[in-house]
């Protein structure tokens, strides 16, 4: 869809800056305890605003919240510039977070309600391509700007560039988008509201520990690779590595999920393990040149995964609960951000009082944790499947002897 596009210069911005966030704070004085605030204020106003937006979503909103989304990042750009003092990254920073999350919240509820659920995981994937392709570029640019010392003037590109975005979206994207407004029912019984609870408690639940393991593992892997005597420049190219796999494996995700969103995520999660007990490995055994190798690959499976991650898990939530689309998508990416605060906050900790090892080791586990949650949601998603499809057929022969 043409509204897809609108995303890239977003994305763009997004990435250009917000990695940028703790550095800027340090050129205005602060330390390491205000540049995780700021990373924090962002992580919260963005779990805020999903549980919020996500509750009060209806399609005919949804323009707006992207609209709003891209113009909260022109505005978090112009305070980044002009900040006089660290208190006015602490503010721009949860501008950005707020805007991160609705257009967020905004970009998979529009696939949702103007595709067939069929369609999900396809539209899903080949917009993530789009933003993900944003994203990279992004990366180089802020990754160019850095090298060349231009400092804070990024922040008029970022501005310049959400606000492409908003005034593309404004053009191009309806009231009312077309395409099937009223997408198919999901036929899923829950057996009563206790029963629905349960099933999105387990599948929110498998989502936190996965990504809480995912922050716990990445926050400190720059660190970690410059430890190892890796250079800026390996780091850079290490996720751009994971971010170039993610671009090129979107367009598989559907054939490979085959219709079953959770248990291919079960798989993806498996790999994720791996790529901890990688990174494990290559500060135990390999170190130097040789444990950045094994880091590079690592990441590459890293890009591959999580191209499956961001497809099969926002479609397999908003299958668990159709009716309340926003809702439960607004918990899922609340989910998200949250247990990426909880990853951040312990990864320090624990690479610090107990080795880098340790740390990879435990992100292993909580993935590892996450696996049987996810299947357990499966299985119960299929039983209720199977109690609709039963009742649907008994039905349909009473209504054709009568």
């Amino acid at each position: 869809m043409k509204w897809y596009r609108a995303y890239f210069p977003f994305r763009v911005a997004s990435a250009a800056t917000i990695p940028l966030i703790p550095l800027y704070v340090n050129r205005l004085g602060g330390g390491l305890a205000e540049a995780g605030l700021a990373v924090a204020m962002f992580n919260l106003t963005a779990a805020f605003a999903s549980l919020f937006f996500g509750r009060l979503s209806k399609p005919r909103v949804l323009r707006s919240y992207a609209l709003g989304g891209f113009l909260g990042l022109t505005l978090a750009s112009a305070v980044f510039y002009s900040a006089p003092s660290v208190v006015y990254v602490f503010m721009a920073s949860a501008i950005a977070g707020f805007a991160t999350a609705i257009c967020a919240l905004a970009a998979v509820l529009l696939i949702a309600e103007t595709n067939e659920g069929s369609s999900w995981n396809r539209e899903i994937g080949r917009f993530n391509r789009v933003s993900d392709f944003g994203w990279l570029t992004g990366l180089v640019v802020g990754a160019l700007w850095s090298y060349f010392s231009m400092e804070k003037e990024v922040f008029i590109i970022s501005a310049t560039l959400a606000g492409m975005s908003f005034a593309y979206t404004f053009t191009v994207l309806k009231h009312h988008p077309s395409g099937g407004i009223h997408a198919e029912r999901v036929e899923v019984d829950l057996d009563g509201e206790a029963h629905a609870t349960s099933l999105a408690a387990l599948y929110v639940a498998s989502t936190f520990l996965m990504f809480m393991s995912t922050s716990l593992g990445y926050s400190l892997l720059p660190s970690f690779i410059v430890g190892m005597d890796g250079t800026s420049t390996e780091v850079f190219l290490a996720y751009v590595t994971s971010t170039t796999i993610s671009v090129l494996t979107y367009p598989r995700v559907e054939g490979l999920s085959r219709g079953d969103n959770i248990h291919v995520q079960s798989w993806a999660s498996a790999g994720r393990v791996l790529i901890m007990v990688a990174f494990a490995l290559s500060s135990l055994l390999v170190r130097g040149k040789g444990g950045i190798v094994l880091v590079m690959a690592a990441m590459s499976l890293s890009g591959f995964t999580w191209a499956i991650l961001n497809v099969a898990g926002p479609a397999a939530a908003m299958k668990l609960a159709h009716e309340k689309k926003g809702k439960i998508m607004g918990v899922y990416n609340a989910t998200i951000f949250l247990s990426s605060i909880a990853g951040s906050a312990l990864s320090g900790i624990i690479a610090e009082s107990l080795g880098y090892p340790t740390l990879f080791l435990t992100a292993a586990l909580l993935t590892l944790a996450s696996i049987p949650l996810l299947e357990r949601a499966r299985l119960m998603l299929k039983r209720s499947t199977r109690t609709v499809t039963a009742t649907t057929t008994q039905k349909c022969a009473t209504t054709t002897s009568s």
